[in-house]
């Protein structure tokens, strides 16, 4: 019944039998798979901590991966390694790829075009003339006067006092 070459068989059941032949994978391809992703770990832990730490990755896996200076002797290495393979195919890996390629390349993580709070103020501020008061409210510790004289200041002469009141709005918020 299974028998391609078997010709009482209907086509499409050959056909369809043919189609679950195409999705199987060998234990070859798996193993392999298994170990790209074992390999893909060792590489993530030969970046550092710190830049692991910026990936969009697990609680569980960071620790794993914290845990790897603990771990003395090449066999017990080796292991720990195959457990972080293993919470790594837990997960989905194209983000984590995407954002260590960005890192490697000198580019910033978030690919987002949203802009700051700070250049949100300031483009309230400057732009919309919104009134001073609703950035003291949301921010109390703020010092109206000065707020009110950067903003003057640079509707005046944007290039030389817009980038002190951007400083001044990141440095109360």
């Amino acid at each position: 019944m299974n028998d391609p070459y078997d010709l009482d068989q209907n086509p499409s059941e050959q056909a369809n039998q043919s189609a679950n032949t195409d999705d199987v994978r060998s234990k070859t391809q798996i193993k392999n798979e298994l170990k790209e992703i074992t390999e893909f770990g060792v590489e993530l832990a030969s970046m550092g901590l710190s830049i692991i730490k910026k990936l969009p990755l697990d609680e569980e896996i960071v620790e794993a991966f914290e845990e790897i200076d603990t771990v003395k002797g090449n066999e017990a290495k080796k292991r720990h390694f195959k457990r972080i393979g293993k919470l790594l195919r837990e997960r989905e890996l194209d983000d984590v790829r995407i954002a260590l390629e960005r890192i490697k390349l000198g580019k910033p993580l978030s690919t987002s075009a949203e802009p700051s709070l700070r250049d949100l103020w300031f483009d309230k501020l400057i732009n919309q003339n919104e009134n001073p008061e609703a950035f003291i409210s949301a921010f109390p510790n703020s010092d109206r006067q000065k707020l009110r004289q950067l903003i003057r200041n640079a509707k005046k002469d944007p290039s030389k006092h817009a980038g002190k009141l951007k400083q001044y709005i990141s440095s109360v918020q």
